[in-house]
């Protein structure tokens, strides 16, 4: 076998196992039981959407900052996968992702849903969730470019939201794109503090739900941190 082809095969079985053993030390270990779910993250390349230099660092469970415009924490693995099995996401489902940074979460989402909009306010990440979801083969995630307060209501409604990252306030408007029977997943922070809560809201007709699913903490997104406050 020729050197190079080698080469190509040590550093897939490398990152196959450091996959897993990011699934069975993080994930599993955070109440992830979903058997589909558990599969994704197997077989999705973290290391294809991080930033290049921080590839060596795709499997740890701290949140790797990723470049740009607006520089941006990911979410932690096990956080994002107990928010993905909050969602109860389905094969028929249309799913907004809103600030998943270069489409590793769109990537996990591709494999459980019909559909996947994947929104961010950086052109450059846009371009990378198209070019790292072509080179694994997914057809079926759209990358948009735009607010991410004001959501992609032209795509719209969702049966799924996920929004990745914190927020403080700003965050109600985006039920308004939930469709009958869809789920919005959120962390909520506290104003002026670094914990939170994740929350899972429901629409039923007019009527939405909600309740907290865990805790956890995470940067508050931009356009959606309160105004401070002052006191005298």
């Amino acid at each position: 076998m020729p050197q190079s082809t080698q080469t190509a095969t040590a550093t897939a079985t490398d990152t196959s196992s450091q996959r897993r053993l990011m699934v069975d030390g993080q994930i599993r270990t955070f109440g992830i039981t979903s058997t589909d779910l558990i599969d994704r993250f197997l077989a999705v390349p973290r290391e294809k959407f991080v930033d290049p230099a921080q590839a060596t660092l795709a499997w740890s469970d701290a949140p790797l900052q990723i470049a740009g415009i607006r520089p941006r924490a990911l979410l932690r693995p096990m956080v994002l996968a107990k928010m993905m099995q909050g969602a109860s996401v389905t094969p028929t489902d249309k799913v907004l992702d809103i600030a998943g940074g270069r489409g590793y979460g769109a990537a996990i989402l591709a494999g459980l849903a019909a559909h996947v909009v994947a929104l961010e306010n950086d052109p450059a990440r846009v371009i990378a969730i198209g070019t790292g979801c072509a080179a694994l083969g997914i057809v079926n995630v759209t990358a948009v470019n735009g607010d991410l307060t004001k959501g992609a209501p032209d795509s719209g409604p969702y049966d799924v939201i996920i929004v990745n990252g914190a927020v403080e306030t700003g965050w109600m408007a985006l039920l308004a794109q939930l469709a009958d029977k869809g789920r919005m997943i959120v962390i909520r922070n506290h104003p002026g503090r670094s914990d939170g809560q994740v929350l899972r809201f429901e629409r039923h007709g007019a009527a939405i739900g909600e309740r907290v699913l865990f805790e956890t903490c995470a940067d508050v997104l931009e356009g959606f941190a309160a105004a401070p406050s002052f006191a005298f």
